[in-house]
């Protein structure tokens, strides 16, 4: 039987590069929603916790490179 890889790996560059592109294509489609219905808070709080989510996946990209 195989041994399981329990070791965490940091996130990829590219795929934290690939989550802000469509974070900020998300934004935008959030702005031209509004423009025609105005804000919906449920909205920019989903934005808000998934840009948080990016950060820390380059907080925890950082970390391993130092380490």
């Amino acid at each position: 039987m195989a041994l399981k890889d329990t070791a965490k790996r940091p996130p990829n560059l590219g795929f934290l590069a690939l989550q802000e592109v469509a974070w900020t294509l998300g934004v935008i489609a959030m702005v031209i929603n509004a423009a025609n219905r105005g804000f919906d808070w449920i909205w920019i709080a989903l934005l808000v916790c998934w840009q948080a989510s990016i950060v820390w996946g380059f907080v925890k990209l950082s970390r391993a490179r130092t380490t």
